[in-house]
């Protein structure tokens, strides 16, 4: 008999979040690892004001041709000669009108080719809701990916849903762009969603081939309450199926899945100038040597001043290390839980940068119909059991939509303080969130019932990241203070800014030779400090 739900058990870090580089025993037999980025591509921001002429100028000397300009944020997206990156980048970086250049870098999603089960309990029908324990969590049997057995769950290990939904379902006028690999607009649980199919990539399809963005979007905002399939968190919110991760090597179902910079920066971009509210992106990488990518920031900032919630997966890495676009100080940065309210055994955490944890283990979602071998237009469709950060994060961007929807004409800033200021800092268990995340796993129903959200935790983040240039070594500091008191920055044990306002600051350093800085957060005229981070060279 065939059943129209697909089970992927997880396989190691496999599926569901961009890894920072493709190793050889990750990959599918016979598939050849993925460069770091582009051999022909790079991203330049040219200083405002910059004369046409003289950018004109520039392209010439490097032999470059422009494919797409972000004018918001004066950067060029460009193709040079094939295998001079980073000599192109030099080049350009020597040219006192740009403020920087940088490769277009790869993400990979990577797909497990083995373990999966397409078997469900029987007699429950079309209706999935009930193992939707993120969701609401009864102690109810569910499937588990490690065991392949039925496992009970823990009593309120989840983040209130139908409680919510007696206050918010959203509605059709608020759209979560989905930054992913497509989405299958056609599938039963996403019929009337798509407001729109854009690709970004260079793939020749709009369509969902590796089944990513398909699953994410049915966590974000299936068709609710129709009698078939999942429930969406967000309900009635419409979703925007924006596709900026390619497959990789083939359109071959399912092989891997790569998310370049420039279309993620194209994405963003589309999502802040076309009335999306939230925008959702589960897929990222840990900073290498021109990471985080400034042409993704600057993207970050503009759709951040446009108004958009924005969210993004934390990371598959079981560490603290810092996951780009998630570690963005405009983005709610979010971790995984299991339905015993621990944390996730493959998720990253960290409470400086990781804002939030929600449900991300062993999530039932709508996949691509090739998925499980039947006809694109099932009445049933294709479900699928997956793990991963990639799916906690939907679980906030369709919690983002009700929010906006309850409380009206409230900014972004006011919808996210909404999301992480009312999050269980407790879990099920008893356990501290807090250890794990900065704010806690979100409380759906605590979100919409919160007129005035109370004040966040003390926090200050502080990132440094460094990148080479032809022999010379840039770094630039930033540090978002967003708690009150009187703090200073201190470089070397020099005060550098004393007392800053809350925001985003960076620290720019040129210089060549060795040696390192040290930079702390620390209460004026004290010796309490926090988040130290060495920048060497």
């Amino acid at each position: 008999m065939r059943r129209a739900i697909f089970l992927a058990p997880l396989v190691g870090a496999c599926l569901l979040f961009a890894q920072p580089h493709a190793h050889a025993g990750d990959l599918p037999a016979g598939v050849t690892p993925p460069p770091r980025f582009a051999p022909d591509q790079l991203l330049v921001a040219f200083r405002p004001g910059t004369p046409g002429a003289d950018i004109a100028q520039a392209h010439a000397a490097a032999g470059a041709q422009v494919i797409r300009r972000f004018d918001a944020i004066g950067v060029h997206f460009l193709r040079i000669p094939s295998g001079a990156v980073e000599a192109t980048a030099a080049l350009y970086e020597r040219n006192p009108n740009v403020r920087y250049a940088e490769p277009n870098f790869h993400r990979p999603l990577i797909l497990p080719t083995e373990g999966r089960d397409p078997m469900l309990p029987t007699g429950l029908g079309t209706e999935y809701l009930a193992l939707q324990w993120g969701l609401n969590n009864t102690g109810q049997p569910l499937y588990d990916s490690a065991s392949g057995a039925n496992v009970t769950g823990t009593l309120d290990a989840d983040i209130d849903a139908p409680e919510a939904w007696d206050l918010s379902r959203s509605n059709d006028s608020i759209k979560i762009a989905i930054l992913d690999s497509g989405v299958e607009c056609t599938h039963v649980d996403l019929l009337g969603k798509c407001v729109e199919q854009q690709n970004f990539t260079d793939s020749t399809t709009t369509a969902d081939v590796i089944g990513h963005g398909t699953h994410v979007a049915g966590i974000a905002a299936a068709n609710t309450n129709n009698g078939k399939g999942t429930a969406g968190v967000g309900w009635n919110a419409k979703i925007g199926s924006l596709k900026v991760c390619h497959e990789w090597p083939s359109e071959s179902f399912p092989l891997l899945g790569m998310c370049d910079v420039a279309d993620s920066v194209a994405g963003l971009m589309h999502a802040a100038n076309n009335g999306y509210r939230v925008a959702n992106m589960s897929y990222g990488s840990d900073p290498d040597p021109y990471s985080p990518s400034q042409a993704e920031a600057d993207a970050i900032k503009y759709a951040w001043s446009k108004g958009v919630v924005l969210v993004a997966a934390a990371g598959n890495d079981y560490a603290s290390t810092r996951h780009y676009p998630a570690a963005f100080p405009e983005v709610i940065s979010v971790a995984a839980t299991d339905r015993h309210d621990n944390l996730a055994y493959f998720s990253s955490f960290g409470s400086s940068w990781v804002s939030v944890a929600a449900p991300g283990h062993d999530i039932l979602s709508a996949y691509p119909n090739a998925g499980c071998g039947i006809p694109a237009d099932d009445p049933e469709g294709c479900y699928n059991w997956l793990s991963g950060t990639s799916m906690a994060s939907p679980h906030v961007a369709g919690l983002a939509a009700l929010v906006l929807t309850r409380y009206g004409n409230i900014t972004n800033t006011q919808a996210r303080a909404h999301i992480e200021n009312t999050a269980n800092a407790q879990g099920a268990l008893g356990q501290n969130f807090r250890a794990w995340v900065r704010y806690g796993r979100i409380n759906a129903h605590l979100a919409l019932t919160a007129d005035n959200p109370p004040p966040p935790p003390a926090s200050i983040t502080l990132t440094a990241t460094g990148y080479k240039v032809k022999g010379q070594q840039k770094a630039d500091l930033q540090w978002t203070v967003t708690t009150a008191g009187t703090m200073s920055i201190l470089r070397n044990g020099a005060v550098i800014v004393n007392e800053p306002n809350d925001g985003t600051y960076t620290d720019p350093i040129n210089r060549t030779g060795g040696g390192s800085y040290t930079y702390k957060v620390c209460e004026t005229g004290t010796a309490t400090c926090s988040n130290e981070a060495v920048v060497a060279f």
